[in-house]
Parts: C-alpha cells; sequence; structure tokens
C-alpha cells in the first residue's frame, strides 16, 4: 500500500499548488501591462495569497525586473509627458497607480518642459475656446490649464498669450449675448429696473462696462 500522506504535507502540497497558480496568474499581469508593487501585492491579495505567499512572488518578480517602481515612475513619467500633462496630473496619475506620493517627492519637473508642453497644447485651447469673450476665453484657458495639471504660474503666462478679439468682433459677441437675453429680461423686469439687470449679466459675461453702456445707448435702453 501507498503511504498515506499527513495532513502537514497534504496542506504544503496545496500550498505549492497554490503558489504556483499565484505565480503564473502575476505574470500573466505582467505581461498585460506594468505594475507598481502596490498594485501588484493589492491584485494577489484580491485573488487570495496570504502575505508570505505574496512577498515571495513579489521576490521573485523583483529579481527579475518584472517589478521595479523606479523604473515604473519614469516610465509613466515620460508617456504622460508625451501627453502633455502637466506636473501635477502626472504625480495624481502615477499616485492612482499605486506609488506612494512620498516616492515622487524627490522628482524634477524642469520648468523649461513644463512651458513646453504648456505652448504644445496652446493652439488647440485657444481654438476650443474662440467663440468667447476676451475675459471668457482667457478664464477657459486658464482653467484648462489647470485641469490639465500646470501651476498657476505656468497658466498665468499662458493667458498673456491669448490674442484679444478685434473691437467689432467683441462687440458682435456682445450684442449676440445681448439678443439672447433681452426678450426674457423685457418681460421679467421693469423699465427701470431692465438697465441694471442687463448691465449686470453682461458684465458677468466677461464683457467691458463701457462696451455695455454703448450697446444699451444704442438700443435706447
Amino acid at each position: 500500500e501507498g503511504k498515506e500522506l499527513s495532513i502537514k504535507e497534504i496542506e504544503n502540497i496545496k500550498h505549492a499548488d497554490d503558489s504556483v497558480f499565484l505565480l503564473r496568474y502575476a505574470l500573466k499581469l505582467r505581461q498585460k501591462s506594468l505594475y507598481s508593487e502596490y498594485k501588484m501585492r493589492e491584485k494577489l491579495y484580491e485573488k487570495g495569497a496570504n502575505k508570505e505567499q505574496v512577498d515571495d512572488i513579489i521576490s521573485y518578480l523583483k529579481k527579475n525586473d518584472l517589478i521595479d517602481d523606479k523604473a515604473f515612475i519614469l516610465d509613466y513619467i515620460e508617456y504622460y509627458n508625451s501627453l502633455n500633462y502637466g506636473k501635477n496630473k502626472i504625480i495624481s496619475k502615477i499616485v492612482e497607480k499605486g506609488i506612494f506620493k512620498e516616492k515622487l517627492d524627490r522628482l524634477s519637473f524642469p520648468i523649461t518642459t513644463e512651458r513646453k508642453k504648456a505652448q504644445k497644447i496652446f493652439p488647440k485651447l485657444e481654438k476650443k475656446y474662440e467663440k468667447y469673450n476676451d475675459k471668457k476665453r482667457k478664464n477657459h484657458i486658464y482653467q484648462a490649464y489647470l485641469n490639465a495639471g500646470f501651476d498657476s504660474d505656468i497658466a498665468l503666462e499662458m493667458i498673456e498669450k491669448v490674442k484679444e478679439n478685434n473691437p467689432r468682433d467683441e462687440n458682435k459677441k456682445l450684442e449676440e449675448e445681448f439678443n439672447k437675453i433681452y426678450p426674457r429680461y423685457r418681460v421679467k423686469y421693469s423699465k427701470k429696473e431692465l438697465k441694471g439687470k442687463l448691465l449686470a449679466h453682461l458684465a458677468s459675461k466677461g464683457y467691458k462696462v463701457n462696451a455695455i453702456m454703448n450697446l444699451l445707448e444704442r438700443k435706447h435702453i
């Protein structure tokens, strides 16, 4: 008769089988994408691994250069720079991938590189917001730079480059906005209130007070 296995021996075999399964799972993940150590640990724990198994697999992956947080960070910085993301968005994206922010604090993001990226996306932003008046267009572009991860000083530098509408185009936009709201305001407000309400609304949209007053005068309001 064959020798019966002890409970301990059975547990050891099961542990070994589980470890092989988990290692294959980790290697399959790594073939598909880059992983930070934290995210790989998270995936293994979700698959039912215990701490010992996770530590062993992470050690194996590190020895075979399949997990390297430093290289991971540099790869993603290069990738996000190619998308013209500002440094704040880059840091945020890398943190989302399981890198602790403390590891990123010593990274350098040269101001010259930040400016080059900001300049690359400037024509697209200027085109995107061309329908707005001068003030609103600058506000939108400024916010777009912040959303893309650039510091406020870079955003301020870039909106200084925004070409203002020529007076004729600006007045045309002002009149379009006036025509949009005037029928409703004329019904809603008394004649005494109308001028002030129109002035307040149009000024809040970024139009200059002098231009608004000239328009209202031409409209006999």
